[in-house]
């Protein structure tokens, strides 16, 4: 048993040794090969990573949202990158005060209908204090019921009040984005700013969230009384109403969406084959959507790791190929002297299945450095390096090997030892 064992790791040594010095025999052909292996793999092990720590972000993002609630829309959100936005929007009539009080009054399933104006991203919102003005902030008109629908929370001050919005006060509640940039150090609370030509005090200050990618988030909103937005912004600017809507569990959301469709249907006069002219978006929805980006985003670098190992596969046949010509006269040797079939063939493919192991563990030592280099200069990406991934990485690189040597294995075992011997001399 032992001798056994021995002679088994004196070969895998021998073979080891055997395709190093192959490498060095054909450095630019094994640079080729192992570069689109090294490649290969790094790209799983950092495709991985990547989606592995932004699939960790957005879910916890998520989780914040309500489960129980869901949005009623004039337009999908998924149209607002749309070129066409105010052509979709034209086709669409506005939400009203009357709908959310029509829902109120006739959905049973929900207790909380929350309307909110939104100031559209092409009519930039002014806001400044003394010398500052904020970055793109988002202005809301909300109710009371806002905070709770929306799952965000006050940091410190006071919400937005029913009083607040009866009376028309000239009060906001902004995100900690906006404070920053307007008042840097300073407190905020209880300072006059302006938005659009009016002034407001600001009442309250919105806890902070890590934005998403880097992105826009609730730390850049500013929220205003709906009936101040009501009394001081247009007709056109008050066209894009929408709803947020919580049912009375998780479990009713089906059946709330259903009576909103039901209502808003029956409001707008829709037959039974014309289609909805409003949408309904379930907060759980965007964790869908984002389970289908990640899964294409998935698929295609796959895809495209696959392609660089196919490229690393055929050039490892192609070196085993010349290889085996040039070994010939050594392996009618071998054969002479008692080597059998699967001896040559398990030589061949060890050196293969090492060739691209080398490829694999460059490409693991790759990804793995960029994974921590996206950590580093990009932490909102939140690259997580996966421990099976690298396992994987190494194990397709070393298959790849073994399906590539294959054929070069099998034409070096299936030489006669006579004719191998006469083409060395």
């Amino acid at each position: 048993m032992n001798k056994d064992h021995t002679k088994h790791t004196t070969r895998i040594g021998e073979a080891f040794a055997l395709a190093l010095n192959s490498i060095n025999q054909h450095r630019f052909q094994s640079s080729l090969t192992l570069a689109g292996i090294i490649m290969g793999v790094a790209t799983v092990i950092l495709v991985v990573a990547l989606i592995q720590g932004l699939d960790g972000v957005v879910r916890g993002q998520l989780s914040r949202l309500n489960p129980a609630g869901f949005f009623l829309l004039r337009v999908d959100f998924t149209d607002m990158g749309n070129p066409d936005f105010e052509g979709i929007m034209k086709k669409r009539p506005a939400l009203t005060i009357e709908d959310a009080r029509a829902v109120r009054e006739g959905c049973p399933t929900i207790r909380v209908v929350s309307p909110f104006y939104i100031k559209l991203p092409h009519k930039p919102v002014s806001m400044w204090y003394k010398n500052e003005e904020a970055q793109a902030p988002f202005l809301r008109g909300v109710e009371e019921y806002f905070i709770e629908a929306a799952g965000i929370w006050v940091d410190r001050g006071r919400f937005i009040t029913e009083a607040d919005s009866v009376h028309r006060r000239n009060v906001c509640v902004i995100g900690r984005t906006i404070a920053d940039g307007l008042f840097g150090a300073e407190d905020p609370m209880g300072k006059m700013i302006h938005i659009d030509g009016q002034v407001y005090e600001v009442i309250g200050l919105l806890e902070y969230r890590e934005a998403l990618f880097g992105g826009p988030n609730e730390n850049q909103l500013a929220l205003i009384p709906f009936g101040t937005f009501d009394k001081y912004y247009s007709e056109e600017d008050k066209d894009f109403l929408q709803f947020m809507c919580l049912a009375k569990s998780p479990e009713d959301v089906d059946q709330a969406m259903g009576e909103v469709r039901e209502v808003m249907r029956r409001r707008r006069h829709l037959t039974a084959n014309d289609p909805d002219n409003f949408s309904l978006f379930a907060s759980t929805q965007m964790l869908d959507i984002w389970s289908q980006a990640s899964t294409g985003i998935s698929v295609l670098m796959i895809g495209v790791a696959s392609l660089g190992l196919l490229i690393g596969g055929i050039g490892v046949m192609n070196i085993m190929l010349v290889t085996v010509t040039e070994r010939t006269g050594e392996i009618g040797l071998r054969k002479a002297v008692g080597a059998r079939r699967r001896d040559v063939m398990w030589q061949f493919l060890l050196e293969a299945m090492m060739l691209t192991a080398l490829g694999g563990i460059s490409g693991v030592f790759f990804g793995v450095g960029t994974a921590l280099l996206v950590q580093l200069f990009a932490p909102s990406l939140k690259a997580s390096i996966s421990f099976g991934a690298i396992v994987a990485g190494l194990v397709v690189s070393a298959s790849v090997g073994l399906f590539f040597g294959l054929w070069p294995a099998w034409r070096a075992a299936k030489l006669n030892p006579i004719q191998a011997l006469r083409y060395e001399r």
